[in-house]
């Protein structure tokens, strides 16, 4: 939507990257501010929620790997009782970040991606990239959109949507 500021909230460093690397020109996703909170472990405070406009779109990027939803069914609920009407989207990564890759890449292992040895090398790798050239490795590795954010969450997710689409451009 024009003219419509989007907030997106990651839960960590790696997807934060991709937000922001999916936002580089030509953008892939809708432009926006990017912020790292993790919705499943902790509670938006007063100060947070004050950041967001009247009729902002706030998107909650988390992982699914665990079965715990307390605290996001709380921070959705935060967001529900502004004073005013923000849209709330959920990106759910299923299972995490490391699963999104190998499903929308041609990578058979996320390692492969940054050739890390281990899963810590590999997030180390995602966080110190540039943007821009996290976004031209992800172009080289032929990254399909259509397959990015694209799962159905587990069953404990069942009561929000995977709403990827209305973020993709």
């Amino acid at each position: 939507m024009k003219n419509r500021r989007y907030y997106y909230l990651a839960e960590g460093e790696c997807e934060k990257k991709i937000l922001d690397a999916l936002k580089q020109t030509p953008p892939l996703i809708h432009p926006g501010k990017t912020g790292t909170f993790n919705v499943i472990q902790d509670e938006l405070k007063p100060r947070q929620l004050m950041n967001f406009v009247p009729g902002s779109c706030v998107v909650l990027v988390f992982d699914t790997d665990k079965d715990e939803t307390e605290h996001l069914k709380k921070n959705i609920e935060l967001l529900q009782s502004l004073s005013f009407k923000v849209e709330i989207l959920t990106i759910m990564q299923v299972l995490n970040f490391e699963d999104e890759i190998e499903r929308a890449t041609d990578v058979k292992s996320a390692l492969d991606l940054t050739k890390s040895a281990s899963l810590k090398d590999f997030k180390n790798a995602v966080n110190r990239a540039k943007e821009k050239d996290f976004r031209s490795t992800l172009h080289r590795h032929k990254l399909d959109m259509t397959k990015l954010w694209a799962q159905k969450p587990p069953k404990t997710f069942g009561f929000i949507k995977q709403d990827a689409e209305k973020i993709k451009i």
